[in-house]
């Protein structure tokens, strides 16, 4: 007892220890503790900090862990990297690990994402992860990643200080320069802002913010990597306060951002990337801020819910589960069943098959009839609910020709029946959210980037998630205008097409309907109020992350929107049991435009 008291107390000594070294390193690299003369060096690098209190502008999302080992040893050895997160009694059934493999002399780095969660009442939830193998002192070393929420913990700020949290998040440059764009008058974790050198190029690290200041400056010394990360992330819904020294649009072109559009604003996907005047300073800060139209995550997942009981689904998401209705449980059978055991296993056990002279039997008789109560139980359960599961999807591709990409924003609500294996691969880089009882959370971590395991999806039970990703693209729309017939339209997106709106660049609206993929239709005119209404269809049964994004994206001249009630092949892949009864997608993006030949 005394060895272990002492373990955890070296336990929580190397926690305080963690937390004190990463507020000194402004939250970027720390070292792990290693045994003296063992050869081995751990550094754990967070780009967007390790401690929420040290960045300004965390956001719900995932967060991008590097851990770095140097085996200096004579041997090639293998660490592991895993999380541990529980809540009460629950944990997950298997924690997912990263293994990393360092030869001998040689450097190796493992990149872990971690969503860390919503926060709990008090503001904050953390999740462990630890570092498991030789050179570690006890073998193992923890640290933490940590989800804060401004509006609980701040809560003392603005009556302490008359200063509200600076809703974004900020690069070395643009804090460097906060008094010149009047950021003073907020409270700003991690002042020294973000290293936007290091910044990675995958949009999933990208993914725990839902607003950034930066200055021209750092975008002109970004890699190509970087760039496109940043711009992934954009289309997903972010919003990029780009500090320039001159914002006409010659300039803005020169440096590399993308094409403006009709109304001469430079939006990619969902989201969009502003110019903010140097010259202007605090009010063009003020207008940047001001007029942001992308609501944290973080908000807009508290708002799935009211409860955590599915018949409070917030009314657009809701609709997914009005496919199913409330699950009903089949009490007369319950009771029936109740009844029938009891009378086998009691009154008919004693009397008939283990009767008088006969008691031995009761030692094997009643094992037996609870065996085959459980088999008679099991096939019920299978009869009535079935293998796997069936569920609702909704998915919106944002389409970004520029880019060569599609950004995609997934709802689902599954119900299961009885499931051989919860685990799924995870097809490509993406951040997947359950929806509603943040309890479960604890077995939905994600480490290894290859499998998804543990309790995403359980038998018998009802699910809903939120999922993004990004990934290479060429669907698209083709404009083929400019001929003595009407403008004719191509999609090369992958599915059919049920209904199809273009608004050309003088407001016009036009539509197709039934477009087949490469198929050459000729456009209709059409008007507002029928885009309108079609557009509140598709609109309808959207969540509130799913909603933010059509509602960014509504009305731009230049754009297609279109609809298709096959969504199988553009639908980001989960658990590959469930069978999804009622799937559609839309999409949105700005067209092409070619002249016929």
């Amino acid at each position: 007892m005394d060895m272990i008291l002492a373990r955890l107390a070296r336990s929580w000594a190397w926690v305080i220890v963690l937390v004190v070294a990463a507020r000194a390193a402004h939250a970027e690299t720390i070292p792990l503790a290693t045994v003296a003369g063992s050869g081995i060096e751990v550094n754990v690098d967070a780009w967007a900090g390790l401690d929420a209190n040290d960045v300004a502008g965390r956001d719900a999302g995932l967060v991008r862990i590097v851990v770095t080992i140097t085996n200096k040893s004579a041997v090639d050895r293998l660490w592991a990297i895993e999380t541990e997160r529980s809540y009460g009694t629950r944990t997950a059934t298997t924690k997912p690990v990263t293994r990393l493999a360092v030869p001998a002399g040689g450097t190796a780095k493992a990149a872990v994402f971690v969503d860390p969660g919503l926060p709990g009442a008090y503001g904050k939830t953390w999740v462990p992860l630890t570092v498991s193998g030789y050179g570690l002192i006890d073998g193992r070393q923890l640290f933490q990643v940590t989800s804060w929420n401004p509006s609980v913990a701040g809560t003392a700020v603005p009556n302490a200080t008359g200063k509200s949290i600076l809703p974004t998040a900020l690069s070395k440059g643009a804090a460097s320069q906060s008094r010149q764009l009047g950021l003073e008058r907020f409270v700003i974790p991690g002042l020294a802002g973000l290293d936007m050198d290091r910044a990675p190029d995958d949009w999933r690290g990208w993914s725990t913010f839902s607003c950034l200041l930066f200055v021209e400056a750092e975008w002109l010394a970004m890699s190509a990597g970087q760039r496109k990360a940043l711009l992934d992330w954009v289309g997903l819904g972010g919003t990029a306060g780009l500090v320039v020294d001159e914002a006409s649009a010659e300039r803005l072109d020169a440096i590399g951002l993308p094409a403006a559009d009709a109304d001469g604003r430079r939006r990619v996907g969902a989201g969009e990337i502003v110019a903010v005047p140097r010259e202007d300073g605090e009010a063009a800060v003020e207008r940047f801020l001001g007029g942001r139209s992308v609501q944290p995550r973080a908000d807009l997942l508290e708002q799935y819910v009211a409860a955590k009981r599915p018949v409070f689904w917030e009314p657009g998401f809701r609709k997914l589960f009005d496919v199913f209705g409330p699950r009903l449980m089949p009490v007369t059978a319950i009771l029936g069943f109740l009844a029938i055991f009891g009378l086998v296993a009691g009154p008919l056990n004693v009397m008939l098959l283990a009767g008088p002279g006969r008691r031995s039997r009761i030692f094997w008789t009643t094992p037996l009839i609870s065996l085959a109560a459980t088999a008679l139980l099991l096939g019920f359960m299978i009869v009535r609910d079935g293998f796997g599961g069936a569920g609702a999807r909704r998915t919106l591709g944002l389409l970004m020709p520029g880019q060569n990409g599609m950004a995609v924003i997934q709802e689902q609500y599954s119900r299961t029946g009885v499931l051989r294996s919860t685990s799924f691969p995870i097809a490509e880089p993406s951040w997947m959210r359950l929806l509603g009882d943040r309890e479960t959370e604890a077995s939905c971590l994600e480490v290894d980037g290859r499998v998804r395991e543990g309790d995403w999806f359980a038998s018998r039970s009802d699910q809903a998630y939120v999922i993004q990703t990004v990934r290479p693209s060429r669907a698209g729309i083709e404009w083929v205008g400019g001929g003595a017939g009407p403008p004719v339209v191509i999609s090369s997106i992958e599915l059919p097409l049920d209904r199809l709106f273009l608004i050309d660049d003088e407001g016009r609206y036009w539509t197709a309907a039934d477009l087949g993929t490469g198929e050459r239709k000729p456009l209709e005119p059409s008007d507002a109020a029928a885009y309108a209404a079609w557009f509140k269809t598709i609109a309808a049964d959207a969540g509130p992350i799913r909603r933010a994004a059509l509602d960014a994206v509504r009305d731009r001249r230049g754009h297609a929107y279109a609809e298709s009630a096959r969504a199988g092949k553009v639908a980001i892949q989960t658990l590959p049991s469930i069978r999804w009864t009622d799937d559609r997608a839309a999409f949105v993006g700005p067209f092409t435009r070619t002249s016929p030949p």
